[in-house]
C-alpha cells in the first residue's frame, strides 16, 4: 500500500474507533430485545392460554442519534479501499442494530432483521435456503432418508441423566473456565428471563433452572470459549476495542463458531441439533402468520417440556409481533453459519493457513472479514488475539480430523445399510421425544 494510502486508511481507523466505540457500550440489541421474567410468570399464570404482553422501552431519541452519527461518518470514508469499506460495513451493521431496537414490535422489525440476518427462505447457497437445511438435517436425523427406513421400536430407557440446579450448574462452568484460563464471573440471576446469558466478562445463569449434566460442556464451548472469549480478545485489542462487539453483521460467523465448538467437542447431541432445526422451522412458522401460542404449542407436541417451550417460542417472537407475521430471525442463520465455518475450517487447515484461524479469535467477526483483518495485522493496527479456544490450539490434530471427515462424505452409506441390514434392523430404536 502507498504511504499516503496507508496513512489515509490509519486515520479512518483512529476516527472510527471512539464512535464505535461509544455506540458499541450502548446499543444492546438482545437486551432491548427481552422480555421481564414478569411476561413469562403472567403467561403460566393464565395456563398458557393468553398471548404474551410485552412492552419494549426503547431511548429513542439514542437511537437516532447513534444512526445519524454513523451514517455521517460513513460517508466520509473511501469505499475503495478494502479497510475502509470495511468500517462502512461496521457503522451500518450498528445502525442496523438501532433500527431493530427503534422498531421493536412492528412489521418493519422483521424486514430489517431479515435484512441482517437472512430468514428461512434466505439462500445458504445457490440452490438451499436456511430452511432446506433444516429439514435436510431433521431428516438425517430421524433416519428417513435412508433407502429404506429403519423400523420403528420403542426406545429402552437408560438410567436418568443427572440434573444440576442452577448453582451447581454455574459451580461447573467456573470451574471449567478457570482450568482454561477465561476470565469470567458465573452468578446466579433471580430474575434473569432465559436460562443463560453470557456478556463479555459474565455469565449470569437463572434460578431456578435445571441443566442436564451433558449440557455442562455443549453451553461452555458456546457461550464462554466461543462468545465471551471472542468478545475478551476483541475488548483487549489496542486499537480496535470495539471488536468486542461487531455488530449483528457477525452473528451468522459467531454462531457458526460456536456451533462448531460444540461439535469438535462432541457436545452436539441429537436433542441439541434438534433443537437449532426447530428454531429454523419455528422462524418459518411465525412468517407464514403462527403466533406465539402456536408455536408453544406444536413445540410441546414434539415433546418440549413446558419452560423449553416457552423459551424457544419467546425467542422467535422477542422484538417482533406476537401474533405472528414478524418473528426474530436470528435463530435462522445458526445452522448456515456452522456449515460456512465448517467448510472454510477445512480449506484453511488443508492449505496450512494457521493465521486465519487465529484472525477467527481476535473478535467479534465476519468471514469475510479475514482478508482485512490480515491487512491491518500487516499494517500493525491489529494485535494477535489473547486467548485461543481449545480447539484452535489443537493445530496438529485438526488437518487429520477435517481430512478424514472430508473423505467420509464420499462413502456410499446405502451399500454400508445394506451390508449390514440385518443387525441394523434389529438393534434400532427409536429417539426419545425432546
Amino acid at each position: 500500500m502507498p504511504a499516503n494510502g496507508r496513512e489515509r486508511t490509519l486515520i479512518a481507523v483512529e476516527r472510527a474507533v471512539p464512535l464505535f466505540e461509544q455506540v458499541a457500550s450502548k446499543t444492546r440489541l438482545l437486551d432491548a430485545l427481552n422480555w421481564p421474567r414478569e411476561v413469562e410468570e403472567k403467561f403460566f399464570e393464565d395456563e398458557g392460554k393468553e398471548l404474551p404482553v410485552v412492552d419494549y422501552e426503547v431511548d429513542r431519541d439514542r437511537a437516532n442519534t447513534h444512526i445519524r452519527e454513523l451514517e455521517s461518518f460513513a460517508m466520509t470514508l473511501d469505499v475503495a479501499d478494502p479497510v475502509q469499506r470495511w468500517l462502512v460495513e461496521v457503522a451500518r451493521s450498528y445502525a442496523d442494530a438501532n433500527r431493530m431496537i427503534l422498531d421493536v414490535g412492528t412489521q418493519r422489525f422483521h424486514t430489517i432483521s431479515v435484512d441482517v440476518y437472512g430468514g428461512p427462505r434466505s439462500p445458504f447457497d445457490a440452490d438451499t435456503s436456511n430452511l432446506d437445511l433444516a429439514v435436510h438435517l431433521e431428516r438425517r436425523l430421524s433416519g428417513e432418508d435412508l433407502p429404506t427406513p429403519p423400523p420403528k421400536k420403542k426406545r429402552r430407557r437408560d438410567d436418568a441423566e443427572e440434573v444440576l440446579d442452577a448453582k451447581r450448574f454455574a459451580e461447573a462452568i467456573d470451574a471449567m473456565a478457570s482450568q482454561v484460563g477465561i476470565p469470567i464471573d458465573v452468578v446466579v440471576d433471580d430474575r434473569l428471563s432465559a436460562k443463560v446469558v453470557a456478556g463479555t466478562e459474565r455469565m449470569r445463569v437463572r434460578s431456578g433452572a435445571t441443566f442436564k449434566r451433558s449440557e455442562v460442556l455443549g453451553l461452555f464451548v458456546h457461550e464462554v470459549e466461543t462468545h465471551a472469549l471472542s468478545a475478551q480478545n476483541g475488548a483487549a485489542q489496542p486499537q480496535l476495542p470495539f471488536l468486542r462487539s461487531g455488530g449483528p453483521r457477525t452473528t451468522r460467523t459467531q454462531e457458526g463458531l460456536a456451533v462448531f465448538a460444540e461439535f469438535h467437542a462432541r457436545a452436539l447431541s441429537a436433542d441439541r441439533m434438534r433443537r437449532i432445526v426447530r428454531r429454523v422451522r419455528l422462524v418459518s412458522m411465525a412468517e407464514e402468520g403462527g403466533d406465539f401460542l402456536e408455536l408453544y404449542r406444536w413445540l410441546l407436541d414434539q415433546g418440549s417440556p413446558e419452560r423449553d417451550a416457552y423459551f424457544d417460542a419467546q425467542r422467535i417472537c422477542r422484538g417482533g409481533l406476537v401474533q405472528g407475521g414478524a418473528p426474530f430471525t436470528k435463530d435462522a442463520s445458526y445452522l448456515a453459519g456452522f456449515c460456512e465455518v465448517y467448510n472454510f475450517l477445512q480449506v484453511a487447515v488443508r492449505g496450512g493457513a494457521r493465521e486465519a484461524l487465529h484472525l477467527l479469535a481476535c473478535g467479534r467477526i465476519a468471514l469475510d472479514d479475514l482478508a482485512v483483518l490480515h491487512e491491518l495485522r500487516e499494517l500493525s493496527v491489529l494485535a494477535p488475539p489473547k486467548l485461543l479456544p481449545r480447539w484452535m490450539k489443537e493445530w496438529e490434530s485438526l488437518l487429520p480430523y477435517f481430512a478424514f471427515t472430508s473423505f467420509l462424505t464420499e462413502i456410499d452409506l446405502a451399500q454400508v445399510q445394506e451390508r449390514h441390514k440385518r443387525i441394523l434392523e434389529a438393534s434400532h430404536v427409536d429417539q426419545e421425544p425432546t
